[in-house]
Order: C-alpha cells, then structure tokens, then sequence
C-alpha cells in the first residue's frame, strides 16, 4: 500500500470526511491542508483570501504541500524560469515540521491546489486520488456555506451562483485529472464506499 495518500477534488467532493475513514482504516495520521492553513494564520481561509489575496493563499498551499511530500529543496528547479517570488520561502517557515514527518500519511488537500502548475508536478509524482462528482451534487452540498471562500458565493441570485460554481468545475477539472494517479467517481455512494475503494485500489 502507498504510504502517503493525497485526495484531490472540488469543494464539497468529500475529501475531509473520505481523509478521515481513511486514516481510521490505514492508522495513518490525517492532515486536511486548509484546516492547518488556518491554523498557521489565525484564521479562516475565507479572511485569508480578503487579506492577503488569493495568490498568497496559493503560495502558503504550495508551502505546505511542499513539505507533507518530502520534496523540499525541489521547488525552484522544478519552477525553472520562476524568479523574484518563489513557491516556497528558503527560511525556516510555520510548515516546517510537516517536513518531519515519517511513514504513513493521509491528505486532504484544498479544491484550488492544483491550480498551480509546481503543485500539479508534485501531486502527480504522489499517490494522488481524485474525488470525482457531478458538480450539480457538489453545488447543493456547499451553496449557502458562508465559510467558503469563492467569489460566487457572494452571489445572490442562485440560478447565477450556480452557473459561476459550474463554470468554474469545468476550468478545473481537466487539471483535477492531470494531477492524479486515480480516479473514484464518487455519486450514489456513501464516504464509508469510497474510502473502501480508495484501499482496495492502492493495495
């Protein structure tokens, strides 16, 4: 069995609860990437996206993922050209100790972290499982949900909130794709099914 296991998919895919079964059924330790964002700002992604912007947030989401796949060190020769800002900071930094961790891991990573092109290159070079659904489902599973992040939210008219939720699944799922290893479709079953899956797959 891979020893670290990175899902990937779009909000409301069910990575977080489909980390935690997981985890539960390996006895690997489970790491939801925004929850330890927060943690490490002090605050919601939603106020990190207001304070610092999205391409900040990326770069922290690049930061620690870098860390959780043992590949610090590789960022700025896998981003070639990059110059000036750089992915990953060269100082010791508030995800350092991810990089520490040994043997198994489960990850829950956030819906934009394949949005970066050094992300994709590391996630593809992981056991990385997309979480596929029809975005319909995900859109009735998050709409309303204040804590997210995204600009559609902020929506009022619901038939408009939908198609900018639609438009947006569509521009990413062709990278969702390019970033994993396997693919689970995940309509009509349950996060117990999934999970179950996932590690009859990665045996």
């Amino acid at each position: 069995m891979n020893n670290r296991i990175f899902l990937i998919g779009y909000m409301g895919s069910g990575k977080s609860t489909v980390s935690s079964i997981l985890s539960e059924k390996t006895g690997f330790p489970c790491i939801d990437m925004d929850q330890e964002i927060e943690s490490a700002e002090g605050m919601p992604i939603r106020k990190i996206f207001m304070k610092y912007g999205e391409h900040e947030f990326r770069n922290k989401e690049s930061e620690l993922l870098d860390k959780l796949c043992h590949v610090t060190g590789a960022v700025d020769l896998l981003a070639g050209e990059a110059t000036g800002e750089a992915k990953v900071l060269n100082k010791v930094s508030k995800y350092e100790a991810f990089g520490q961790i040994e043997g198994g891991l489960i990850v829950s990573c956030g819906g934009g972290v394949i949005l970066d092109d050094l992300n994709r290159t590391i996630l593809n070079q992981q056991c990385t499982i997309f979480l596929e659904a029809d975005p319909k489902t995900l859109f009735q599973r998050v709409n309303g949900d204040e804590n997210r992040p995204f600009a559609f939210m902020d929506v009022q008219n619901e038939n408009e909130r939908l198609q900018k939720f639609l438009s947006l699944y569509q521009k990413r799922e062709a990278l969702y794709r390019e970033a994993a290893a396997i693919t689970v479709q995940t309509d009509g079953k349950s996060p117990q099914e999934i999970a179950d899956e996932i590690v009859h797959l990665i045996k």
